[in-house]
């Protein structure tokens, strides 16, 4: 019974060993540079002369002209110069930009946007719950965008404009 018992926590060590690595294969990591931030979810990364247009998965931030844009975009260049830069490919999207989790040391990006209250949870792209806590967190904290009573999502705004 114990040899059986050990025989186990190896397989399940060695089985989360492999998860790790394969989920590290798939993580662009090193050497990015922000090269220009087009807006508080999307940007350009730059690695020895290769650009990488990225969107964040499952979040939406302010639009040029909403109240937040600014600062959503502040926020995620200042990060974005804090650390290395890493990112998970999700998706492309119909513009051919990387959609993706961005992590700048141990921080992801997109959950930071959304615990300060500066992006919506995008649930027509993403059903992770975490993202969903995030942003009902800074809901209720009147954290950021969350300030205004009945702020604009940006998909609505871009349906009006």
């Amino acid at each position: 019974m114990k040899q059986k018992n050990l025989l186990l926590t190896l397989l399940f060590v060695l089985i989360a060993a492999l998860i790790t690595v394969i989920l590290r294969l798939d993580t662009q990591s090193g050497g990015y540079e922000v090269s220009r931030v087009a807006d508080g979810d999307s940007f350009t990364l730059t690695q020895e002369r290769e650009e990488v247009e990225i969107r964040l998965f499952g979040i939406d931030c302010p639009e040029r002209k909403q109240p937040f844009s600014r600062k959503a975009e502040q926020f995620t260049e200042s990060k974005l110069r804090q650390g290395e830069i890493r990112f998970t490919e999700v998706d492309r999207d119909r513009y051919g930009r990387a959609v993706a989790w961005v992590y700048v040391d141990s921080l992801c990006l997109n959950e930071e946007l959304l615990r300060n209250g500066l992006a919506w949870h995008y649930k027509r792209y993403s059903d992770d719950a975490n993202l969903a806590r995030l942003e009902d967190s800074a809901r209720t904290a009147k954290t950021g965008l969350w300030i205004d009573p009945n702020p604009v999502p940006p998909w609505n705004y871009r349906k009006r404009h």
